[in-house]
């Protein structure tokens, strides 16, 4: 297992890919492709530090292979970030730039970019909802119709959910001892969903449980719909989100948060290190 698990790592290094998932898994129910972004930002702990914000996307319609962009900006204690339009172009670009390899385009023929785009934004609060979705949005589609698409500017539907696990909502189980309700540990089995009841009264909300926790309680991630231009049921929402969480490379079990997010978070961290 520990050579397994090495030999994982190094195969992404070398440009490799461990697993991927049906390509009906990841596209939308009328078969239209979707390029999945990750978003995410981070303080430093002392006064004199700057902000990290890193930006992932995927380069193929099986979400296998992702890039990431980071940039720091001035610790203004807000979470907008203020440079993501730069980055997703350079996201864009290097999507183009992989899928004209992949299928031998010539610099002069046309590349159709996904029509649709998924959005997931951590570390944001309740509160800041309203005013990262003023910020973002827009500076999302302003990078987008940098792009052409044939003689129109590129203009794909977009989702913009933010995911967040600080928070003291846990999901159990009601019969613990029911192998057919729970695990070993006495946590809901992998995959749960709770959208009713405990969500929020007004906002498109729910809990994804998609990891297994190998000691103590499971902490299911908050899910929050904040614009949605694709118009998917959140029954298909929440099973695409499921999915993203099986497609993290250097593992081969399901992760808590969707595949890109994780990324992203990554990608934080080593720059702060930097």
């Amino acid at each position: 297992q520990y050579c397994a698990n090495l030999a994982m790592k190094m195969n992404i290094k070398l440009g490799g890919v461990n697993s991927t998932l049906p390509e009906d898994k990841l596209r939308l129910p009328n078969g239209e492709e979707v390029l999945f972004l990750g978003a995410s930002t981070t303080h430093p702990k002392d006064k004199y530090g700057s902000s990290i914000c890193a930006v992932a996307g995927s380069l193929d319609n099986q979400a296998g292979r992702f890039v990431t962009k980071y940039q720091d900006q001035e610790r203004s204690g807000k979470e907008e970030i203020l440079k993501i339009d730069k980055m997703i172009i350079e996201i864009l670009k290097e999507y183009c730039d992989h899928q004209r390899k992949k299928r031998n385009i010539k610099k002069g023929e046309t590349l159709l970019l996904p029509p649709c785009i998924i959005m997931y934004r951590n570390g944001v609060g309740e509160s800041q909802f309203e005013r990262l979705l003023r910020f973002e949005l827009p500076k999302i589609k302003e990078a987008c119709a940098e792009f052409r698409q044939g003689n129109k500017p590129y203009e794909p539907k977009i989702i913009f959910a933010v995911v967040g696990k600080r928070h003291h909502t846990r999901i159990f189980p009601i019969n613990p001892q029911n192998k057919n309700e729970a695990d070993r540990n006495g946590n809901c089995l992998v995959g749960t969903v709770v959208d009713k009841k405990i969500t929020h009264p007004t906002l498109n909300d729910f809990y994804l449980q998609s990891h297994y926790a190998n000691q103590g309680t499971a902490r299911s991630s908050h899910y929050t719909i904040l614009y949605d231009d694709i118009k998917l049921t959140i029954d298909q929402f929440q099973s695409l989100s499921n999915a993203l969480c099986y497609n993290f490379q250097p593992t081969s079990s399901s992760i808590s948060i969707p595949t890109p997010l994780k990324y992203a978070r990554l990608t934080c961290t080593r720059a702060q290190m930097y």
